[in-house]
Order: structure tokens, then C-alpha cells, then sequence
């Protein structure tokens, strides 16, 4: 009995193309032939394809719900805070209410609104003399000024202007990544305008 060619069985199964449809249990054994040799069918490379498509769908998802609740707790938390700035408190009890309210955040360890003093010059032109506002990691010098020596990033905001400051509101955070300048400020900064007018008022 003569042995069939691959391109005799090729030439049978395109002129029969509902063969392996008639009969699965061949096409069944084919497809763990292929897994056992190595190789892959096409409908399992589409199957993975799909799986890895879902898995950063999923991830992407995931990091919005995140992000979300991250800012509905951030909303919160200042909307708190601006209802403290309407309050008739001298600036040292505004300073420990903020400093109370914001700390109930678990992933801030440190709020600190101090009055401007020459001692913070050299911080002011180092990093905030461009806008104001520095998100990031801070020398241990700078830490001394604000921070305990657990604290591993920080977010600076100055109230007034590098030629006339006023005070400096300062988060820090044990988490090294937690505050990082592409982080989302606009809770914040709409905070800060605000502290800015009350500040005033006081001064």
C-alpha cells in the first residue's frame, strides 16, 4: 500500500473541506498532535491573543476604578478643608485642622502650613521658584525643615509668591511614588487659591 503525500492529503482536504467538521475526533487528535510537538493552531494563538487583550482591558479598568476613588477621597477630604478656611480660626488652629483632616488619609503621613520664615529662602528658590509647587523627593535638609526622616516624597505649595511669600503648605508621605509630578493636582491647587485669600485676610 502506497504512502500518501502531504500535498495528496492537502489536495483531499481542499476538495473536501467539511471533513474534519464530519469527523472532530480527527480534528481532536490533530490539535494535541500539535500541542504535543509544540506546535500552535491558529485558533490558539487568537485564544491567547484574546485572553492577553482582556488582561490589559482588565488592568486598565482596574487603575480607573482606582484613580476614581483616589479623587472622590481627595475631593473630600479638601472640601473639608475649605469649609475650615470660612471658619473665624487665627492661622495656628487653621494650621492643626488641616493638618487633623488631611492626615486621615492613610497614604499621608505629614501636613505641615507654616508661616514664611527666611529659613525656608534657600527651599522657596531650589523648588518652588517657577510655579510654586513641587511634587517629589526632597534632600534631607529640606526634610529637616518640614518632615520627620520617614518621609520619602513630598507635595510643596507656596501661599504667595517666590518675591513675597507668605507660608508654605506641605504634604509628605512615607511612600516613595506616592507624590510624583505627573500626580493629579487640581483638587489641591483649587485648595491652595483658596488658603491664598484666607491667608491674606489674616495676615
Amino acid at each position: 500500500m502506497s504512502t500518501l503525500t502531504e500535498q495528496q492529503v492537502a489536495d483531499f482536504l481542499l476538495a473536501n473541506p467539511d471533513f474534519l467538521i464530519k469527523h472532530s475526533d480527527v480534528l481532536a487528535q490533530l490539535e494535541l498532535q500539535q500541542q504535543a510537538t509544540g506546535a500552535t493552531s491558529l485558533v490558539h494563538i487568537q485564544q491567547r491573543q484574546l485572553r492577553e487583550h482582556n488582561t490589559i482591558l482588565k488592568n486598565r479598568i482596574d487603575h480607573l476604578i482606582e484613580q476614581a476613588q483616589e479623587n472622590e477621597q481627595i475631593y473630600r477630604l479638601f472640601s473639608e478643608c475649605h469649609r475650615q478656611l470660612w471658619t473665624n480660626y487665627d492661622f495656628k488652629t487653621l494650621a492643626v485642622n488641616l493638618r487633623n483632616i488631611i492626615c486621615t488619609n492613610p497614604d499621608i503621613n505629614e501636613c505641615h502650613l507654616v508661616k514664611y520664615n527666611k529659613k525656608y529662602d534657600d527651599l522657596i528658590t531650589h523648588r518652588l521658584q517657577h510655579n510654586g509647587i513641587y511634587l517629589g523627593r526632597i534632600n534631607a535638609q529640606e526634610r529637616a525643615l518640614l518632615f520627620s526622616d520617614n518621609t520619602q516624597s513630598s507635595a510643596l505649595y507656596l501661599i504667595g509668591s517666590a518675591d513675597h511669600p507668605v507660608a508654605i503648605l506641605a504634604f509628605g508621605s512615607d511612600d516613595i511614588n506616592h507624590f510624583e509630578p505627573a500626580k493629579d493636582s487640581f483638587f489641591v491647587l483649587e485648595f491652595v487659591r483658596s488658603l491664598q485669600l484666607r491667608l491674606l485676610e489674616l495676615a
